[in-house]
């Protein structure tokens, strides 16, 4: 789902946004309690259902509080989708997405904003084109094998925690070695 800073979404945006998408709204343009339950609702849920996959299914979340409501705990259970919250801001080490996919996401991003740029010389990315690049993006560099191993690193599926780095949780060795010297 892309969500923007509208209070109204204009037309052409909402068209310019891929039919299998979510588009949300909010005044910020970032994620909120109420954008979350309308991605559920309108979006991971039909997707579900078109795709036959089998209920109950499991939906991990960050524990940021954007993502844990009442309503959308009760919207969840009478749709057979179980919420677990993962650590809030431990994204780098629990979260499948941060761990494998954003990272190959944002070279294919800055190549497809240069291409662009290149094509379209003296134009400023607007809202309008930021949909069907991002969907290019997506398709280009989000695959299949590289979601598996995500969720493989965090130890999320299959579950196991000894394929967590544990490393990541401790501070920087300097902060280690001064903690150390004081011992």
């Amino acid at each position: 789902m892309i969500v923007y800073p509208y209070k109204r979404i204009p037309e052409k945006i909402s068209q310019s946004v891929p039919a299998n998408w979510g588009i949300g709204r909010s005044d910020s343009g970032w994620m909120t309690a109420e954008v979350f339950y309308e991605y559920i609702s309108k979006v991971f849920y039909p997707y579900l259902i078109a795709e036959g996959i089998t209920f109950p299914v499991i939906l991990f979340v960050d524990g940021h509080k954007s993502h844990l409501t009442y309503q959308l705990s009760v919207l969840c259970s009478n749709l057979a989708i179980e919420i677990i919250a993962l650590y809030p801001n431990a994204t780098r080490i629990l979260q499948p997405a941060d761990v494998a996919v954003f990272r190959p996401i944002k070279v294919a991003w800055r190549k497809a904003v240069r291409n662009w740029q290149s094509d379209h010389p003296g134009e400023s990315l607007t809202k309008l084109s930021f949909a069907p690049l991002l969907d290019e993006v997506v398709k280009s560099s989000a695959k299949p094998d590289i979601l598996v191993n995500g969720f493989k690193a965090c130890g999320l599926y299959p579950l196991n925690a000894d394929a967590i780095d544990y490393s990541k949780c401790l501070g920087s060795s300097k902060k280690n070695e001064t903690f150390d010297n004081k011992i």
